[in-house]
């Protein structure tokens, strides 16, 4: 499902100037990059659980992701600013001009 949802918020994207998008899909990025980061990190979360402590060495693929998605909730964009540009949305504070 959220495959689906980034593809078509990355179609409506690719249909709109560039005010527009950040006028109008903010909103719906943010709600994708959060849940999208948040899905990688419990995967991998778990993943790293499964293996023990072989998991969080260099030999397991997972190990990257582990080390790079848990970075990436911080660098694109923390999970409190995108939950807060999301409840704006919501209840109205950032409205589409």
């Amino acid at each position: 499902m959220l495959r689906t949802l980034i593809h078509k918020t990355a179609w409506e994207m690719d249909r709109m100037a560039k005010p527009d998008v950040a006028r109008r899909l903010s909103d719906k990025v943010s709600m994708r990059n959060y849940r999208a980061n948040r899905l990688v990190c419990e995967a991998a979360d778990r993943a790293m659980q499964v293996h023990g402590a072989i998991g969080y060495s260099r030999h397991k693929p997972f190990e990257h992701i582990y080390r790079h998605h848990r970075r990436y909730r911080i660098t694109e964009g923390s999970e409190e600013i995108q939950m807060r540009r999301v409840a704006q949305y919501l209840f109205g504070y950032r409205r589409e001009t």
